[in-house]
């Protein structure tokens, strides 16, 4: 899946100021390379009788990953990988207008070749000639293409009353230089996959499963022509535990495992994770038979990571602020705004000052903090891919919007970055979603099970698990939009129980949720008192690909969520049609004969 993101993500290069620049680091021969280079750059880089470029930044991103995948106990892959990737951002212009937000139609035909110009390899040796030979030949390219965007854009806005807001920020330089994580390690990776996998041969009538493992670990060196710069070291682990199988009427069943940290000893003991892995397959086997409804319509609790992971994906899409670009057809613009609506919904920049959710829930994003009652804070940074300072930003206030998650391209009402590029566009680091009222878990059933008495309905509905995380929401939304049928997956959700008033639970397969939106969270009329941590990437939002910032790496960024369990007065469940492909016609070779 991260392949398969890096590919959808359209990083561009830019420019920036020509202020002084900063003493470039003694033992770090690919930083000083980067600041040599960058220098030279600033003080010649010029074609007669064209703009000379008023910022630029320097990026390299040395990433070394270990992936590790496993089946039934036995590895399908162990690869390890390094590889230096650098960007190049040029802006010519000035902060008012620039050659940022911009796209033609004729570079869009250019295929994903020009869209990626500004990110190439760099040597794995710490070579300083060919280091800066790397960046010398993408400064060249950018800078060329920088001046032809800017002058198409000019032509453009000829025919409008011109940019209502300026095109980038000026913001205090930073200086930033992390002494890169030793010792770390990825640890027995391979060892783990072998365990979790092998969970699932006591499971003949779960088709496929797959244990994956990646350690990655990034060092990140930037520096700009405006005296920023930093040096940073962000390892991060994932484990992703997936299994599929059927019920006899074809309907696929799914549930997947997703945990992160910086390392193996940010994640649950070995014994933990085989145990989870264990009722995974347990509910999964039992999923198979159990009954299934029509429709829903009332009150939902969603319970730990099902709360995480609706607010992630339906709601915090929302709190970043993009622009939408110009372009020399007014029909992209329509049809990019369009494209926006079916991926994810649009920004809440037309929401400021407005309630967003009940007056009891506040928002904050808090970069600074880097773990949550013993668990890691997958969004921990001092300073963004901007070279901005991060910082603490309440977003909602008592239920009204204060602000929005900005990089350095100014929004309407939103003037300054808030410090929170991830990647390439604006992303949560660490929200923190808070109460001023929260329920135990007994007073949260308790007050579900009184709202379902109140509507005259049978029972109540919990969900525990909604199940695929934010990838696979990006990807069944990109097959929607493919037009693709979808006849050989569902959208069930994972794990959801009918709760009846005698305090039995009933477990339910292939339902779905009718409609989830932003406005829904204003139906929350209760919240639980203890917050759990739910993390998992990011996808940014695509309109950030046009305001240019440098990322070479284009990794997906993960976020971290600390949130309550949420009580609904009103959401619709529909059972989940087909058609679905016939189950396998003979048992699994692995089941007793």
């Amino acid at each position: 899946m991260n392949v398969t993101l890096r590919r959808v993500a359209l990083v561009w290069g830019v420019l920036g100021s020509l202020l002084p620049l900063t003493a470039p680091a003694q033992d770090d021969v690919a930083m000083r390379a980067m600041q040599d280079e960058l220098a030279r750059s600033v003080s010649q880089l010029q074609l007669q009788q064209m703009d000379k470029p008023y910022f630029l930044a320097y990026r390299m991103d040395e990433i070394n990953e270990t992936t590790v995948s496993a089946s039934l106990g036995s590895l399908t892959l162990s690869q390890p990988s390094r590889t230096r990737l650098i960007g190049v951002e040029v802006r010519v212009g000035d902060y008012a207008i620039d050659n940022s937000n911009y796209i033609s139609m004729g570079s869009l035909r250019g295929g994903m070749a020009g869209i990626l110009s500004s990110i190439s390899q760099a040597p794995l040796d710490d070579n300083y000639q060919q280091i800066r030979r790397q960046f010398w030949l993408a400064t060249d390219a950018q800078y060329k293409k920088a001046l032809e965007d800017l002058s198409a854009k000019r032509a453009a806005l000829n025919m409008r009353k011109g940019n209502e807001v300026p095109d980038f920020s000026k913001e205090s330089p930073v200086r930033d230089n992390e002494k890169p994580v030793s010792g770390a390690g990825p640890g027995d990776l391979e060892g783990l996959a072998r365990a979790l996998s092998a969970v699932f041969k006591s499971s003949p009538e779960i088709y496929t499963s797959s244990v994956d493992v990646v350690y990655r670990d990034f060092v990140t060196r930037y520096a700009n022509s405006e005296g920023s710069t930093f040096l940073r070291s962000q390892p991060i682990l994932k484990l992703q535990v997936t299994a599929q199988t059927q019920a006899n009427d074809g309907l696929p069943i799914a549930d997947s495992i997703e945990v992160f940290g910086r390392s193996m000893t940010d994640l649950p003991t070995r014994d933990q994770l085989v145990a989870q892995v264990g009722e995974m397959a347990a509910r999964i086997l039992k999923l198979r038979s159990a009954s299934s409804m029509e429709r829903y319509n009332g009150p939902v609790l969603f319970e730990g990571a099902a709360a995480g992971e609706m607010f992630s994906q339906e709601f915090a899409t929302g709190l970043m602020a993009v622009r939408t670009p110009m372009s020399d057809d007014s029909r992209f613009e329509l049809f990019f705004n369009q494209m926006m609506a079916q991926l994810g919904g649009g920004s809440f920049v037309d929401k400021l000052g407005g309630r967003v959710l009940p007056e009891f829930l506040s928002v904050t994003d808090n970069p600074l903090q880097a773990e949550y009652q013993g668990h890691a804070l997958m969004g921990a940074a001092k300073v963004d891919d901007d070279g901005v300072k991060t910082r603490n930003t309440v977003l909602i206030e008592h239920g009204v919007l204060k602000t929005l998650l900005t990089t350095r391209a100014p929004v309407r009402a939103i003037p300054q970055s808030t410090g929170s590029r991830r990647g390439w566009g604006p992303a949560p680091s660490n929200l923190f979603v808070t109460s001023d009222k929260g329920l135990s878990p007994d007073e949260l059933r308790k007050e579900l099970l009184r709202r379902v008495k109140e509507r005259g309905l049978d029972y109540g509905i919990v969900v525990r698990r909604v199940g695929g995380g934010s990838a696979a929401s990006f990807m069944k939304m990109a097959a929607r939009m493919a037009g693709q049928s979808g006849a050989n997956t569902s959208n069930s959700i994972s794990e959801v129980y009918k709760l009846y008033p005698d305090g039995r639970e009933e477990l339910v397969r292939g339902v779905e949720i009718a409609e989830m939106t932003p406005a829904t969270f204003k139906d929350v009329v209760a919240v639980g008192a203890a917050p759990v941590v739910y993390s998992d990437e990011f996808v940014p939002r695509i309109g950030a690909l046009f305001s240019l910032g440098v990322s070479a790496s284009s990794n997906v960024p993960v976020v971290s969520c600390v949130i309550p369990a949420m009580l609904f007065e009103e959401v619709s469940l529909v059972k989940s049609q087909g058609p679905f492909p016939n189950p396998p016609i003979s048992p699994s070779p692995l089941a007793k004969q």
